[in-house]
């Protein structure tokens, strides 16, 4: 196996993983998924790669790109409230997709960071810094680095 097929399966096992987390918790019925996170971070990608895994784990998936300014009033009326009729996965990127004002439409999020100087071992126990970003970053079931798109890792941003 050469390193681009070894580094895309590791992308594929990632997110089969985070797949199936979700899955683990909500079966059936309309699910919507955000994926978020800072400015450099590629969430279209990861919610396209995240989608993908979805559909490989047999549900019904359909992809959204939201613009934050765009109003969470006019999100709900336009995507949220048509898909909520439809049992399958609505899996949506954007900016600022967790903050308040679109937090409770979420069944499951990700937050994506891109950070080409952090450690492997990095998290904010590790470091004893504090959030900066605070809520946002902090409501999101799954925090992922995307620095390297074929390799993601999961951070931990908690203290358990």
């Amino acid at each position: 196996m050469t390193d681009t097929e070894k580094a895309s399966t590791e992308a594929a096992e990632f997110f089969a993983g985070v797949a199936a987390e979700f899955l683990q918790h909500y079966t059936r019925g309309p699910r919507f998924v955000a994926v978020t996170g800072v400015p450099a971070a590629d969430t279209a990608r990861v919610a396209d790669a995240l989608a993908g895994a979805l559909r490989d784990a047999g549900q019904q998936v359909e992809r959204a790109t939201v613009d934050p300014a765009t109003g969470a009033d006019a999100f709900r009326d336009a995507v949220v409230t048509p898909f909520r009729s439809r049992d399958g996965v609505l899996v949506v990127d954007g900016r600022g997709l967790l903050d308040a004002e679109f937090r409770g439409f979420w069944n499951f999020s990700l937050w994506v960071e891109h950070d080409p100087e952090r450690s492997p071992d990095w998290s904010f126990v590790t470091t004893g810094q504090k959030d900066p970003l605070g809520a946002p970053r902090e409501v999101a079931p799954v925090l992922l680095d995307d620095t390297d798109p074929e390799r993601p890792r999961r951070l931990w941003a908690d203290s358990c």
